[in-house]
């Protein structure tokens, strides 16, 4: 394996992990404010069945409706959440497991396609991009 390839390889890995940081915090920052405008028409919209409701019946019947109702809503999507939460789990500690074993595979020493044993400067640098590749790996699956 070319060294300037190696290099080429992990440079184009490394931008592929973590990105344009500018975009990225731009990105944040505009779901901040679409979740936000997606909570003040909830409110409305809770406030509206409210008012609606306490047409036909009491006020604190109707509070006591909307509030169950928003507590039930906000119970189902807890548990979608933790669901699809412990599945991601799962398959992130397999896609671990068959990265590391890729990554052992790499640095075991194996003669290349042409039949020659790799030079010493090759094997270096394949495991310095193994080590790289593991450390951002691992890095980015136990990331909390």
């Amino acid at each position: 394996m070319n060294v300037q390839m190696l290099e080429d390889l992990m440079k184009a890995f490394v931008a592929s992990q973590f990105g344009d940081v500018k975009k990225r915090t731009a990105g944040v920052a505009l779901e901040v404010v679409a979740f936000s405008f997606i909570g003040l028409a909830i409110a409305f919209l809770a406030l509206s069945c409210f008012l609606w409701l306490s047409t036909f019946m009491e006020m604190w019947l109707a509070a006591l409706t909307v509030s169950a109702l928003v507590f039930g809503i906000s119970g189902v999507l807890i548990l979608v959440g933790r669901s699809m939460m412990q599945r991601k789990t799962i398959q992130q500690e397999s896609d671990i497991t068959s990265a590391i074993e890729a990554l052992t595979s790499l640095t075991s020493g194996k003669v290349k396609a042409d039949g020659e044993n790799p030079t010493p400067e090759e094997t270096n640098a394949t495991i310095f991009g193994v080590a790289l590749a593991a450390g951002v790996i691992l890095g980015r699956a136990f990331k909390r």
